[in-house]
């Protein structure tokens, strides 16, 4: 190998072969020479790379040790461009000659030639020459340097983003980790051809083709002659990040970068999500109530570029990173180069791939991916073994669950069993006033006169059987239910008007939905909430009927899968009402057989009452919790990498993913039979009892009398009222009647007029009526009243005047006695014109009152004049309205009537009073609110 020492030993062999030497100390007097030579060592003349040497002593053992000299094997080389690209070329062969100097003994030795072939340079090492034709060595690179080929190219300096050995760049980056240690992170190189340009030749140089995640791969344009030890990986700033392998070879390069200030600034990484905080690199961690999935990676991995064997190139999973993100898979590989030349590799793109971040339910993601204790999974949604969800929460259960199960299913029974009794049957066995009348009635006819018998109806039934102890025990547990309820049954057996008077069924409607509302917030609003109130939230479940989501129950159920959770809540309501039936069929039975009808039962009405009752509250009480169970498979989540998981149960796909599933087709039908289908029949059984009906006819007959009594209140006043009631009839359509209705108008005027002034104040109409012994007399009434007819705006009434004003007030004023029903009214074509046409803004009468004060003010004729014409126009707008009612059908003129009222309740004009079910719609109305009052008994009509 150029550039080693010569270490040749000889000693010399007499004929016998025995080696010569001196006896003593004393050594042979000849020297060895020795001599390199290209070809043969024949020439005397020193050649290229000839290298001669000749004090080599030979010692007293005979030996001649060429090594002591220190001379190195230097070797002849040239070197010589071809195609931009520097060649250098070796002899082949050297000769070592060694000869001895002088004969030994009148013996001359010939000399001994030696063929020396030449080893290649350390795989660390360049083959140095002084010139291109000159001779050389092999020289040891430089720790911080590289090569490619020792027998062509030099020691190159090391790249910016590379380690070196002093052969080769390592495949390695190491990280600095928070605790100080270093991480080796994979990076790949490749040998390709670089042009320098300074010379105009080309080179093999080390280029960066692929850097880990979280890095950009800085590498300049060929084109412009960036550097190639300027190569390097550059991690992604602070508020960026990056999950996917930095491949040259990736299409449109989108984790390249040609300058290292470009790289700095994050350019080309990812911005980092919301709900996360991202330190650099590939740092993507959550923030406390967020999630991300974790990083699936699977690549086929580039190549060391100059090894001619490929081996395996791993990925960090940044998962082990402490958080969870999600990624794309994707496979990369490089092309492959051997020390022959560049061989060609099959490249694949990098896939795009960002961290997705997602909001955890309330409490459940601590950040920095770690779960709350207890939960596990996507989202941390899931609860771990031993823990069960209730109310989005996972808490502990009891280590012998088969002991709280026995235990809860003994408790359940016991409840189940005493309120199925209260709420089903307990109006089947309790006594109706028509046994009662029925038993007393047989008593009477007997000659019994001793008290009734009041005992529980069970008791009575079971000493009929010879059950005489349970019997009694019956009676001594009824008994105290009877004295420890005086108060909750007082309530109960009240009677209507005391149960108007305290709408139980209305407040337990209030508090119940207030509960049912207050109980869902812990899933509304995903906040911390103290811990009184998340306790209150649990328990008020009861009231949504969910018991299984209060904690006890919930970790009997947590043994279950979602579809048969699902099962379990949507099928409680047929099996409840299934169950509530059971007494209305068992009367129906014993009615039919015992009585002759299925309907004949002495306690059929009152147990068709409770069904209704009981079924509708239930319900009622049922829907929230039954609806929710319903929808929740309609909602999902994406997660990513996870999939679309279903939020209700977080190891569920979606089943809207899978429209043939069992669950999807299972909860569309339940979503329409529930959600929908409860309101819907619960407004069909309103309508099956008229309930809209009777609503609207009693809103109409409030809208009648308030017309009424409006109409009558701006036609007329008690006072004018008293007035006519003193005159007697109006006029007739006889010419006969007329003229005593004038003649009773003149008598009532001359007496009137105290002044005999031939006009009428209103405080000689006063002075009038309080003769006629009427009490409260308000004069301002009166004028409003004699201001229509005052058509000289003197302020007084002349016989002219007072006249048509009698026979008006006659007129209006026997057509309403102010107790007429709607269904009088809309019979009644007289008293549905008057209304329709009737002058509800008082147009008239303010364009009167203006007038007067306008003359009173001594205001000019023409503005005077003015008015008058308004009111003309005013009167002819009535009179057009009266035409148009005479014109209309009575049908049509009833529902005219009925919009014009809207259009006055509208303006304010007339008010209709709050409404509430009194009873007023009769017996039907009575038995609506017996069966389905829960449902409307307690709103206002409207």
């Amino acid at each position: 190998r150029p550039g080693e020492p010569i270490t040749t030993k000889l000693h010399i062999s007499d004929s016998f072969g025995q080696q010569v030497k001196m006896d003593g100390t004393d050594k042979l007097p000849v020297t060895v020479s020795a001599r390199i030579c290209v070809g043969s060592c024949e020439s005397t003349e020193a050649g290229q790379g000839e290298v001669t040497f000749s004090a080599n002593e030979i010692d007293s053992n005979g030996l001649c040790d060429v090594g002591v000299q220190d001379k190195v094997l230097v070797w002849p080389a040239s070197q010589a461009t071809v195609a931009k690209r520097a060649v250098r070329t070796y002899q082949p062969l050297l000769t070592l000659q060694h000869a001895v100097s002088a004969p030994l003994q009148g013996v001359t030795m010939d000399p001994v030639q030696l063929n020396i072939s030449r080893l290649p340079c350390n795989d660390d090492e360049q083959f140095l020459q002084a010139s291109a034709s000159a001779t050389g060595v092999c020289e040891a690179c430089l720790e911080a340097e590289y090569i490619i080929d020792p027998d062509q190219s030099q020691c190159l300096e090391c790249p910016t983003g590379g380690i070196c050995n002093g052969s080769t760049v390592q495949d390695f980056l190491l990280e600095t980790q928070d605790d100080g240690s270093k991480l080796n992170l994979t990076i790949l190189w490749e040998i390709i051809p670089f042009n320098v340009v300074a010379s105009d030749t080309e080179e093999d140089r080390a280029r960066l083709i692929e850097c880990p995640a979280g890095y950009l791969l800085v590498r300049g344009d060929p084109l412009n002659d960036l550097r190639p030890q300027d190569d390097q990986c550059a991690p992604c700033p602070a508020t960026f990040y990056s999950v996917r392998i930095a491949s040259w070879f990736e299409d449109n390069q989108t984790l390249v970068s040609n300058t290292l200030a470009g790289a700095l600034t994050g350019e080309k990484c990812e911005p980092c999500e919301p709900g996360a905080v991202c330190a650099g690199g590939r740092s993507v961690i959550p923030k406390p109530g967020f999630y991300s999935a974790p990083v699936v990676s699977d690549n086929a991995k580039a190549r060391r570029a100059y090894s001619s064997e490929s081996s395996p190139h791993s990925n960090l999973d940044v998962g082990v990173l402490g958080w969870w993100s999600t990624g794309a898979l994707w496979e990369s590989s490089s092309a492959v180069r051997g020390r022959a030349g560049r061989k060609n590799g099959r490249r694949a793109a990098a896939a795009a791939g960002t961290v997705q971040v997602f909001r955890c339910p309330a409490d459940a993601c601590l950040g920095n991916g770690l779960c709350a204790a207890g939960r596990t999974g996507p989202v941390c949604g899931l609860c771990k073994k031993g823990y069960a969800m209730a109310q989005e929460r996972c808490e502990l259960c009891a280590e012998d669950v088969g002991t709280t199960i026995a235990i809860g299913a003994i408790v359940g029974l016991v409840i189940f069993s005493v309120g199925y009794y209260l709420v089903a049957w307990r109006a089947f066995f309790t006594e109706t006033p028509q046994e009662r009348h029925l038993v007393d009635k047989k008593r009477a006819s007997s000659g019994d006169h001793s008290a009734a018998d009041d005992r529980f109806v069970l008791v009575k039934m079971f000493e009929n059987w010879g059950w005489a102890t349970f019997a009694k025990r019956i009676s001594v547990y009824h008994r105290w239910f009877l004295n420890n309820t005086k108060t909750v049954r007082g309530m109960l057996t009240a009677n209507e008007a005391k149960k108007d008077n305290l709408p139980i069924q209305g407040l337990m409607k209030i508090l119940i939905g207030f509960y049912q509302v207050l109980s869902s917030f812990m899933t509304t609003f995903p906040i911390k909430w103290p811990e009184e109130q998340e306790n209150a939230m649990k328990f008020t479940k009861i009231l949504a009927f969910d018991v299984v989501a209060v904690p006890g129950p919930s970790c009997v159920v947590a043994q279950f899968s979602y579809q048969q959770k699902l099962l379990m809540y949507t099928m409680v309501p047929p099996a409840a009402l299934i169950a509530l039936v059971c007494p209305l069929m068992l009367c129906m039975v014993l009615g039919h057989f015992r009585h002759g009808g299925w309907d004949k039962h002495l306690k059929y009405e009152a147990v068709y009452a409770n069904t209704w009752q009981m079924a509708v509250f239930f319900l009622f009480l049922y829907y929230p919790t039954v609806s929710v169970a319903s929808l929740k498979s309609f909602s999902c989540q994406e997660l990513g990498a996870e999939g679309n998981l279903l939020q209700a149960d977080f190891s569920v796909a979606c089943p809207m993913d899978n429209p043939g599933s069992f669950i999807f087709i299972y909860s569309v039908f339940v979503a329409i039979l529930y959600p929908i289908g409860i309101p819907v029949g619960l407004y069909f059984a309103m309508r099956s009892y008229g309930i809209p009906q009777m609503a609207a006819a009693q809103r109409r007959q409030a809208i009648s009398a308030s017309l009424i009594s409006t109409f009558k209140r701006h036609t007329s006043s008690s006072e004018m009222e008293h007035l006519t009631n003193y005159l007697g009839k109006g006029p007739g359509d006889d010419e006969k009647s007329q003229l005593r209705f004038k003649k009773r108008c003149r008598t009532l005027f001359k007496n009137m007029d105290e002044d005999g002034s031939r006009t009428l104040s209103a405080e000689e109409i006063a002075h009038q009526l309080a003769k006629l012994d009427m009490a409260k007399i308000e004069i301002r009434a009166l004028e409003k009243m004699m201001m229509t007819y005052d058509t000289d705006l003197t302020g007084e009434l002349s016989m002219e005047e007072f006249e048509p004003m009698m026979a008006d007030l006659l007129a209006t004023s026997s057509k309403f006695d102010g107790l007429e029903t709607w269904d009088q009214v809309a019979v009644n074509e007289t008293q549905m014109r008057l209304l329709f046409s009737h002058d509800w803004m008082q147009q008239e009468e303010a364009f009167h009152r203006l007038q007067t004060k306008m003359v009173r003010e001594g205001e000019k004729q023409q503005l005077v004049d003015k008015i008058g014409v308004e009111i003309q126009k005013s009167r002819q707008t009535m009179h057009d309205k009266a035409l148009e009612a005479d014109s209309l059908s009575k049908s049509v003129l009833r529902n005219r009537l009925l919009f014009l009222a809207d259009q006055l309740i509208n303006k304010g004009i007339i008010s209709v009073p709050q409404l509430s079910w009194d009873g007023s719609g009769g017996e039907k109305e009575d038995l609506a609110r017996l069966h389905v009052g829960f449902l409307f008994k307690n709103y206002e009509v409207t």
